[in-house]
């Protein structure tokens, strides 16, 4: 085992091999994922089938400045720094812990395994944040939560009265078939996944409207899951409607919210997202790193490059990963965000 290992390239290639997590949110929206060959791109996205250039503005306490919001056609993500203490090259190069009977190399490698997983998961689990965000708010958070670009107008509807979910006269078929007709008439999309937080799975299940479609002698309209549990990627399958050809998901997971540093529902209490499978895509800027202190920054085009570090101010060594992922929606009026419990 060489200290090359530890080398840019080295570390590169082996994240690269490594599978980032199962994660039904991002599974199911994330259609497309794209090495940009630029550190700055085009972002021009839809909102309601036309062209639109997106905001950029400050985000603080997890809302938008729009009064200081600028328009971009070009934008350069900032980069995601993610680092963790380098044990593995401590335990290389001193044989740390080892015996007549240890292969230190060996433990090494498998220290270095276990660090760069922990990268890719924690890296993972921030894009999900950026994701969830996108969803629940209309606006993609980066720089850690400072900054947010948003693609078109979000309106997040609050349903209260007889239009809540758990109101005994809620069409709930109906109120779906309409925000399916509406989104398919601004932006060609179809609608066709319901993610629901699960404390609105008993509103749909009890629902009056819904039980009638069961009665009905085509008992295909509406077709329901009782017996599938949750996954480690925290989905149920609840319902499926062939009327709309509508899938309907609870789902539940938590992230760490850097806007309040503590961790918070993906999927906030009481709401529904309705969107379509893949509508999704996350671009990655290439990415400018130094592989050492004092050389010239080369550019990668890579989803994520690893690098070591020695600080001067510090007694660890670091491995650091950098990406530049940014989130962009088909159309930015092509999803319906509503709070459904009154």
């Amino acid at each position: 085992m060489s200290r090359k290992i530890f080398g840019l390239i080295a570390l590169t290639a082996a994240i690269a091999q490594i599978k980032a997590p199962t994660m039904f949110l991002w599974d199911t929206l994330i259609g497309i994922e794209k090495t940009e060959r630029t550190q700055k791109f085009e972002v021009h996205t839809k909102s309601a089938g036309r062209i639109k250039a997106p905001l950029v503005s400050k985000r603080e306490k997890g809302v938008l400045i729009e009064k200081q919001a600028f328009e971009v056609t070009m934008y350069e993500p900032p980069m995601l720094k993610i680092y963790t203490i380098n044990y593995a090259e401590e335990l290389f190069e001193q044989g740390f812990g080892q015996t007549q009977y240890d292969d230190y190399t060996s433990i090494a490698k498998q220290e270095l395994a276990k660090q760069l997983k922990e990268l890719k998961d924690i890296a993972a689990r921030t894009k999900l944040y950026m994701l969830s965000t996108l969803i629940t708010t209309g606006v993609c958070p980066v720089e850690d939560g400072k900054q947010g670009i948003k693609y078109g107008d979000f309106n997040k509807e609050i349903l209260s009265g007889t239009d809540a979910f758990n109101d005994p006269n809620c069409d709930i078929i109906a109120y779906l078939e309409k925000k399916q007709l509406e989104i398919q008439k601004k932006t060609g999309i179809v609608i066709d996944t319901l993610i629901v937080h699960p404390d609105v799975t008993d509103a749909i299940m009890k629902n009056k409207y819904v039980i009638e479609y069961l009665k009905m002698t085509n008992a295909n309209l509406f077709q329901v899951n009782h017996r599938v549990e949750k996954t480690p990627s925290g989905e149920k399958l609840i319902a499926f409607l062939p009327k709309l050809n509508m899938t309907i998901y609870s789902y539940v997971d938590w992230v760490r919210n850097p806007d309040e540093d503590e961790e918070v529902d993906l999927l906030p209490s009481g709401t529904i997202i309705g969107v379509k499978k893949g509508s999704f895509s996350c671009h990655y800027g290439a990415l400018a790193v130094r592989s050492e202190a004092g050389k010239r920054a080369t550019v990668h085009v890579k989803k994520e490059v690893v690098i070591t570090r020695y600080p001067d101010d510090s007694n660890d060594d670091l491995i650091e990963l950098n990406s530049a992922p940014l989130i962009m929606p088909e159309d930015a009026q092509g999803w319906f965000c509503a709070e459904v419990l009154a």
